[in-house]
């Protein structure tokens, strides 16, 4: 199994959004992904076309429950996403809890693996927290998403000096930054990505362009790739989807990744 964690210093960059189409874009290439929403606004489920008054979801079963395979939403075939639901405050506070927990999210992240070659991705909220704790802990990729703006620079120097992430994250967990809504009209905007573009070149996996399909596949709870093939973004996406496998192919693991 290979863990892919996708954080932010900042709220409101894309993160989920980039979350949803990584593993959209990874199933597309043949693996078997699940997806995992640790972030209590219960976004993620709605980028794979769960209703909005579905209440189903992980978190108020997670502390009672070491399989977790049962609390997973079938998407499609290979696809399924672990929604954070609306728990209780008791529940919630239970979870956050038993995240700091020696070995508790790595017992129950392996009950996942009914398949060599599992992805599991998960979706952090954004800044520190338990989830960005224990989940680092056992990623084998992170991916840190930015905006090309003045707030999310003043954060780059956290992730850059290993501040923002533990310092317990493992020797060979694999770093990425994607860069989301990149406007070349926009004179900062342009600037501060041809400084990331050159300050971290061989760790940019991704580069997503501002682009109203992104906007409308959101609102129909179906990804760029399905809703606008032809789009700047989905085209965005697909590049960066081939550079986060190229990243997994690079890790090695007893069980792979392969593709299913």
């Amino acid at each position: 199994m290979t863990v892919i964690c996708i954080g932010s210093p900042k709220g409101g960059v894309g993160k989920t959004t980039t979350s949803a189409h990584l593993a959209y874009g990874l199933r597309r290439s043949g693996y078997r992904v699940i997806a995992i929403d640790f972030d209590s606004q219960n976004a993620l489920r709605l980028h794979f076309g769960i209703p909005l008054n579905d209440r189903r979801g992980f978190v108020e079963s997670a502390s009672y429950s070491e399989d977790w395979s049962s609390l997973a939403i079938p998407i499609a075939d290979n696809l399924s996403v672990l929604p954070y639901g609306h728990p209780s405050r008791q529940l919630k506070q239970r979870f956050e809890a038993d995240l700091m927990k020696p070995d508790f999210l790595r017992q129950r992240l392996a009950s996942l693996q009914k398949t060599p070659g599992t992805i599991v991705i998960i979706d952090l909220p954004p800044g520190e927290s338990n989830a960005l704790e224990s989940a680092t802990n056992l990623a084998d990729l992170r991916l840190t998403v930015l905006l090309p703006d003045s707030a999310s620079m003043a954060l780059l120097p956290r992730v850059e000096n290993n501040e923002f992430y533990p310092g317990t994250v493992p020797m060979n967990s694999r770093h990425g930054f994607v860069l989301n809504q990149v406007d070349p009209q926009r004179r900062l905007n342009s600037e501060i990505c041809a400084f990331i573009e050159h300050r971290h070149k061989d760790s940019l996996l991704g580069l997503i362009h501002r682009d109203e399909a992104v906007t409308e596949a959101n609102a129909t709870q179906k990804s760029v790739f399905e809703g606008s093939p032809g789009s700047l973004a989905a085209k965005d996406f697909n590049t960066f989807v081939s550079n986060v496998m190229r990243e997994l192919l690079s890790i090695e693991k007893p069980d792979g990744p392969t593709v299913a």
